[in-house]
């Protein structure tokens, strides 16, 4: 009995040991954390602007974050991944990590971006990080100000798909359309929030029973990537909307340039509703519409003609009428700054035409065409406010239109060289 009790005082003792070793490690790499007071990253060749990007981050989280990820990254010690590192493409980064007391700690990085890989270096040891690491270092770049204040219910919503909430980049108020069926030549608003709410409803959240009603949208940095059937995309945002505090509708987002995503659970709109972008835009048209009806009736070459005549008129209803509602959404995220949801209408409402006469319009040998399509080689002759890209005067360019919906007859798909 003696010995029971002896043998069990011993368990508790060193039990006890264990938790306070613990304790004291937990304590050592917390006190570690909190001795960082800044961390200054420089990219002296920022894609392909080719520019110095700096950014000096104070934000705790934020260092941590980076410390963690450089912290689990995979040794190299092999000489070829050494050379691998001088040959990648985005060389000479520098990352500084400032302690309070003022010593300091130097990585050098270098990343490609195509082949999603990199290496960080410190005193001579190279370490190759998950390629997470460098699409956060590039965020810090593009956001420069990040809330890491997250609500529990956020981090937990988006945690339920295996996706790690890096901060919020913004809070934006939102009127929600009162119905979601797109009238031609209206901003592609109605489609975005359509589109949306099928990634959203296949998490359980649907939020038509707020169209017409005032909410907000929060803009989450996401740590990991888009879904391999995205690539070569791999930015992903996470977009919540509330009323008040009630979590209505969430989806993934890319942000700049490409309008739509997939849902919390890494699905596509196809997978979703087991139709095409012809075939789930259909049930998204307003056919009464009298423009809709119109455009409807006409032939390929009336269409490029109204296209035409809307430049020279800067009528952007007309302009906007005339292409593909696939196309249209483009709209939505051209040249986007990635602080916003979307662009607003307003921002499209311009053309940089002065003038434009059409000249001709050729078809193309049917034999050159896709299924269901028309070609044509358009000539025309611009004179623009200000010439950015091409210059004033005679030129051609090719249009090809289809029936994006047998119902709305045809369109512009594709237009240039």
């Amino acid at each position: 009995m003696k010995e029971e009790i002896k043998n069990n005082k011993s368990k508790i003792l060193f039990v006890a040991l264990g938790i306070i070793i613990i304790t004291l490690i937990i304590g050592m790499g917390l006190k570690n954390k909190e001795d960082n007071l800044k961390m200054d990253i420089i990219i002296p060749e920022y894609f392909a602007s080719k520019e110095p990007k700096e950014i000096s981050i104070k934000n705790e989280k934020i260092i941590n974050d980076i410390m963690d990820m450089i912290e689990k990254s995979e040794k190299v010690n092999s000489n070829e991944k050494l050379q691998n590192m001088k040959n990648i493409r985005w060389k000479h980064n520098r990352l500084t990590l400032t302690k309070k007391d003022g010593t300091k700690e130097e990585f050098n990085f270098s990343f490609d971006s195509l082949d999603e890989v990199g290496y960080i270096q410190k005193d001579g040891k190279v370490k190759k990080p998950s390629y997470d690491f460098f699409r956060y270092l590039c965020d810090l770049m593009e956001y420069k100000k990040f809330d890491t204040n997250i609500e529990k219910s956020v981090v937990n919503l988006f945690k339920k798909y295996n996706w790690t909430v890096d901060y919020k980049i913004n809070t934006i108020k939102e009127k929600l359309p009162e119905n979601l069926k797109h009238n031609a030549g209206e901003y592609p608003v109605k489609i975005y929030w359509a589109y949306n709410n099928e990634l959203s409803k296949q998490i359980g959240l649907d939020f038509k029973d707020y169209l017409g009603k005032d909410i907000t949208a929060e803009i989450y940095r996401l740590r990991e990537p888009l879904p391999e059937f995205l690539k070569p995309q791999r930015y992903a945002r996470g977009v919540v909307l509330k009323d008040k505090d009630k979590i209505i509708g969430a989806y993934i987002d890319m942000g700049r340039h490409t309008p739509f995503a997939c849902s919390l659970d890494r699905m596509s709109l196809e997978n979703i509703t087991k139709k095409t972008w012809e075939q789930w835009i259909a049930n998204h048209i307003n056919y009464d519409d009298e423009l809709e009806i119109k455009l409807s009736k006409m032939k390929p070459e009336d269409i490029i003609k109204e296209h035409y005549k809307a430049l020279n008129n800067n009528d952007i209803k007309i302009i906007l009428a005339t292409i593909t509602r696939e196309n249209l959404c483009h709209y939505l995220t051209s040249n986007m700054d990635n602080h916003y949801l979307i662009n607003k209408e307003k921002e499209t409402s311009k053309t940089n035409i002065k003038s434009v006469k059409l000249l001709e319009i050729k078809r193309i040998h049917p034999s050159d065409e896709k299924e269901g399509e028309v070609t044509y080689e358009v000539t025309d002759d611009f004179k623009q406010h200000e010439q950015i890209v091409v210059e004033d005067g005679i030129d051609f360019n090719f249009y090809t239109l289809k029936k994006e919906v047998e119902k709305s007859g045809w369109r512009i798909t594709q237009m240039g060289k």
